[in-house]
């Protein structure tokens, strides 16, 4: 994985969360008091002024177009999939490639389960110490693991930590599998795949005319993966797992009507899908 990139795009990401702050409250799509916190430097001086906030906000929309409106739908689309997956049953989470991920810290279901958080030795220990900064007490539910997915799935550092392969869980793997080459994020299938019936995996994926499109893009970020949205669940069937749900940009109007007195562009930059393992492969 490329870390420096893929930590600058998380960044970037948690300043886009940070914004909706000064939404209004019936346009807003999420509450996250705790990105903004987790940042240093200039993008933590931006997230505590509200007039840096709007003036990144309305600069993101000119340089960036789609940006800021990709990065809080999906955000919202995964929150409302974790509330879903935990209401179903799910008994534990693991967070793959966790980078500046708030949800343990702001979402109230997963307080009441196990979380582990999986990333890179360097990630996590820029993650502890914002933690440290920004929260009182850090929960006592969230343990931090190190793990390169490059060498293998997270199964075996999980199985040390207390991690019950038994029991079915939640799988969050939101906006790492294109910094990955192809076999790597297939392990990370394979294994989310291997979990009892009930588990779900949540990811988020670049379509492949993304990455056409942007050949420049896609070797600046680092880009490694994409996926035909039109074939995602034949790929997804080959390791156990049964595709539910898969949206893009144009399906967020209509699922969430916040957005209809928002000046907020949409493109179709990554897509969110959510998918269940099979029982008959369990």
């Amino acid at each position: 994985m490329a870390a420096v990139r893929v930590e600058t795009t998380a960044v970037a990401v948690a300043l886009m969360r940070a914004l909706e702050a000064d939404v209004p409250t019936g346009q807003r799509l999420l509450d996250d008091p705790v990105s903004g916190r987790l940042l240093t430097g200039l993008p933590a001086l931006i997230a505590r002024h509200r007039a840096a906030r709007v003036a990144l906000g309305r600069l993101a929309e000119v340089a960036m177009p789609g940006m800021r409106g990709t990065a809080v739908c999906r955000t919202r689309v995964v929150d409302d999939w974790c509330r879903s997956a935990l209401a179903a049953g799910a008994a534990q989470a693991v967070i793959v490639g966790a980078g500046l991920d708030t949800r343990p810290y702001r979402l109230a279901e997963l307080a009441t389960v196990p979380v582990w958080e999986v990333d890179l030795p360097s990630t996590q220990a820029l993650k502890r110490a914002a933690l440290a900064r920004a929260l009182d007490t850090p929960p006592a539910n969230v343990r931090y693991l190190t793990a390169d997915l490059n060498a293998g799935p997270p199964g075996a550092v999980l199985a040390a930590a207390g991690f019950d392969p038994g029991l079915p869980t939640l799988v969050l793997f939101e906006a790492v599998a294109q910094y990955l080459p192809e076999a790597s994020v297939s392990q990370v299938f394979d294994w989310a795949g291997s979990l009892p019936g009930g588990s779900r995996l949540i990811f988020t994926y670049l379509p492949e005319r993304v990455i056409e499109q942007r050949a420049c893009g896609a070797r600046r970020y680092g880009w490694l993966s994409a996926f035909d949205p039109e074939r995602l669940a034949a790929v997804l069937a080959g390791h156990g797992l049964v595709l539910r749900d898969d949206l893009g940009a144009a399906d967020y109007p209509a699922r969430y009507p916040e957005l209809g007195g928002r000046r907020l562009s949409l493109r179709e930059i990554e897509r969110v899908a959510v998918a269940e393992v099979n029982p008959a492969s369990t």
